[in-house]
Order: C-alpha cells, then structure tokens, then sequence
C-alpha cells in the first residue's frame, strides 16, 4: 500500500498512542472515545499488516515494527505542519512581527530604504528591529527570539548559518582640516602614529579590527572609546584623532573625510544570519530576498551545515 492511501489521521493517532503509552491517555488529549482510537489503531495495523503496539504489558509499548515506524512517520507529519504553516502564510502574505537585528552602522547602510519598501508591500507585517553588538545577536538567534540578522561576520560557529552579501573595506576616517593625514591612502603601518577613537572591546568590529593589529603587529594608539559610532564620527570631525570603521558607517557625514587603507587594506564580509536548522517564516523570507537584491546578491544561497561557509560568527 502507498502512503498516498494512508488517512494522515491515523499517523497522528500512532504518535498521540506512542507518546502517551496509553490508550485511555492519548484518546482523551485526541477528544476521541477510546474505542474509537482503538479501532483506528487497528485500521492502521491491517493497512501496514503487522501490530504496531504491545498490547500485553501494564503500559503500551511499540512493537519493533512500531518503533521502526514511529520516525518516518514523524518526519512525515512534520514536513506536512511546514507545508501547511508555509501556505497560510503566504496566503495572508503577510501578518504578524518580523523580528530583526541589524549592526550599529545601519543609518548610514542600504537597509533603510529596503526596510520602508518592506513595509509599504507588506502592510500586516510589523518590523520590529534592534541595533544589537555580536554576542547579544548570536545569542537572541540561538534562543530564537530573533528571526533573523544582518551583519559582519569573522570566524565560524557552529549554530549560525551566514549567508554572505558583500565586502566591504574598513576606511580611516579623518577631520576635514586635519593635518596629521592629508592624502587620499594611508598605508596600514602609519596608523600606529595616529590618535585613535575606536568602539569599545565588547563590540566584534573593534574585535576584528585588534585581531587585524595583531597579525600585523601594529600597536595603535587608542586614545577614546565609545559605544556607538555616530558619537565617534562626531569626534573625529572636530579634533585631529582619527577612527577605523566601515566605509558604509560614514555615510555623507560632514566635516569628516574617508582615506583609503593600503599594504593591506582591511576587508569584512557582511551577510543575513540565521539560526541553523529554524524554520524561515514568509515575511523572514520576503525581507531576505529584498536585502540581497540591494547588496547585488540576488543570487546568493544560505550555506548548509557541514559546507566551508557552514557557519559564520557575527562580528
């Protein structure tokens, strides 16, 4: 016999039977008699020709056949719930919250503009996203409080799955009168001879940024730390100290001007975040595809568990 003629009810009588070990106990959470659960029971038992429960101990147990059975048919009932779950919600297109985080230099990023689209297409659907350092959204997508995020990403883990963007350099930032930096580039080694103002250390950039000194040997001068780039920026633009931070983080600020890092300049990857194996709602979906059509990664595929790319550590 197909699993096409089999009544996906009687599936979900055998898991209610095999997870109560009871037939009184599972008819009564089924809102069935329980004759009726048996007789059901016994259908399913003449359509697979052979008993599927134990009848004969104090609690009903699983045949070997029972037990053999009970896997494929969980994987069968789920794979249903999820083709359901993902019709309604495409049919509603869509309602509810879409919960997000995105990296602390999202005013000056592409996300806006993509955000406002979002929510001018989909009307039932409330964005509630929040400016959130590495360790708060990894931790968030693994407790799955967070449906998905955006962000810079440095050395794997193995519960997040990244999928990449773009890249995007780190530039030195300078006042637009200063006198220590006045050319366009600056190779990576001068820095040490600058004043800097960097994010504080609990933030992966500045992480990243003392991982990228370090290999070079580099021992810059941090002389301000602080916990938000837009306060950064506004120093810099009034003093002769100079930060490190995203090309897209200056966005048009003035009294600020960018100079190129060179031998090497320093590169991230920026990329959407999602908790390995959790289920991706519509709306999740939606804002995904939307922000890599505005990266220019229409293209790009989530990386599967066990690839190089499996997993990537927010930063």
């Amino acid at each position: 016999m197909s699993m096409s003629a089999m009544e996906i009810r009687l599936l979900r009588y055998f898991l209610a039977v095999a997870e109560a070990h009871s037939f009184t106990g599972a008819a009564h959470a089924l809102g069935i008699s329980q004759p009726t659960l048996s007789h059901q029971i016994r259908k399913l038992e003449t359509y697979l020709g052979t008993p599927l429960f134990d009848r004969a101990a104090r609690n009903v147990t699983l045949s070997s056949a029972g037990a053999t059975f009970k896997p494929y048919c969980d994987r069968v009932l789920k794979e249903i719930d999820s083709g359901v779950l993902a019709i309604s919600e495409l049919k509603g297109l869509m309602r509810g919250t879409l919960r997000m985080a995105v990296f602390h230099s999202f005013a000056n990023s592409g996300l806006g503009p993509v955000f406002a689209q979002f929510a001018r297409l989909h009307p039932g659907v409330r964005i509630e996203a929040r400016l959130l350092p590495r360790m708060e959204m990894e931790r968030d997508l693994i407790a799955g409080t967070l449906d998905l995020a955006v962000a810079y990403v440095s050395e794997d883990t193995e519960h997040i799955d990244a999928e990449k963007l773009t890249q995007e350099e780190l530039v030195l930032v300078v006042g637009s009168q200063s006198r220590l930096v006045t050319g366009a580039r600056l190779q990576m080694r001068r820095i040490v001879d600058l004043p800097l103002v960097l994010l504080t250390q609990e933030f992966a950039a500045r992480q990243f940024l003392d991982r990228f000194f370090e290999s070079r040997r580099l021992q810059p001068r941090v002389s301000i730390e602080m916990n938000a780039v837009d306060p950064i920026l506004a120093v810099v633009r009034n003093s002769e100290l100079a930060t490190v931070v995203s090309e897209g983080a200056v966005g048009k600020a003035d009294g600020a001007r960018v100079v190129r890092l060179v031998d090497p300049a320093p590169r991230r990857s920026l990329a959407i975040l999602w908790r390995r194996g959790a289920h991706r709602s519509a709306a999740a979906s939606r804002m995904a595809e939307m922000i890599r059509s505005a990266y220019g990664a229409g293209s790009a595929r989530s990386t599967k568990a066990g690839s190089p790319r499996a997993s990537k550590r927010i930063a």
